[in-house]
């Protein structure tokens, strides 16, 4: 018969040994947003893995690798847990771009050949009836400029004159066909890598963004990109 005291010990080895013990089991913590240092703000944040000199957040804005230096002063950066490859897979941090929406699909594996670069032109001068400033924020500049297989893109510089962030749509912004047709944004892509495809974009008060739009497959030939509305 085994002894009382040898029985509390092998009792405890039990528990230390149980997967409920250890600490990657306990729920991600949320976040309701971050204002990061470049201007961006992230909001209903969860952070899903960490390194030395970044984390990987999941957030409305997407997934995102935000180095620790971006952070801002009163977020304290966890403390290094596992590479985001071992955690998330390379599949959840690089997706490949669609912007009709359908399944993720494998990345290329050659990168797809760089268009030659179109200077950037002031936007002309718009239609009367339509306002050039929008929520404070006005278009500065644009150029056409494909985004992988997708040739329907202009990258569009915004600049916001208000005291306040401002939440801008794709569908906030159209581009005018040398037709006079209107084409209306489907998605805001910033380009980096990895490139993130969002449904919204953050102006930062007194700041600017520079984003790609996009607003079809095939090429068009742009003559104003502007607010729609």
């Amino acid at each position: 018969m085994k002894s009382p005291v040898r029985l509390g010990f092998l009792l405890a080895a039990c528990l230390l040994a149980s997967p409920f013990s250890r600490a990657d089991a306990a729920p991600l913590q949320l976040i309701a947003s971050i204002a990061l240092k470049d201007g961006r703000v992230l909001h209903n944040v969860k952070i899903m893995a960490t390194e030395d000199d970044a984390i990987v957040v999941h957030a409305d804005e997407g997934l995102i690798k935000i180095m620790k230096s971006n952070l801002p002063p009163g977020l304290a950066a966890p403390a290094p847990d596992k590479p985001a490859e071992q955690v998330l897979g390379p599949g959840m941090v690089m997706e490949s771009f669609n912007p009709n929406q359908a399944a993720p699909q494998p990345p290329e594996a050659k990168p797809a050949p760089k268009v030659n670069p179109v200077p950037k032109v002031p936007a002309p001068p718009k239609d009367t009836a339509v306002d050039p400033v929008f929520k404070g924020c006005t278009i500065v500049s644009f150029q056409v400029k494909a985004f992988q297989n997708v040739e329907g893109c202009a990258e569009v510089v915004i600049r916001n004159d208000t005291d306040s962030v401002v939440l801008i749509l794709p569908r906030d912004v159209v581009c005018i066909t040398a037709k006079g047709e209107r084409r209306e944004g489907r998605k805001i892509v910033t380009d980096g890598f990895p490139p993130q495809v969002k449904r919204r974009e953050f102006v930062p008060p007194r700041g600017q963004v520079d984003d790609i739009v996009t607003f079809t497959d095939s090429a068009l030939d742009m003559a104003n990109v502007q607010w729609s509305k």
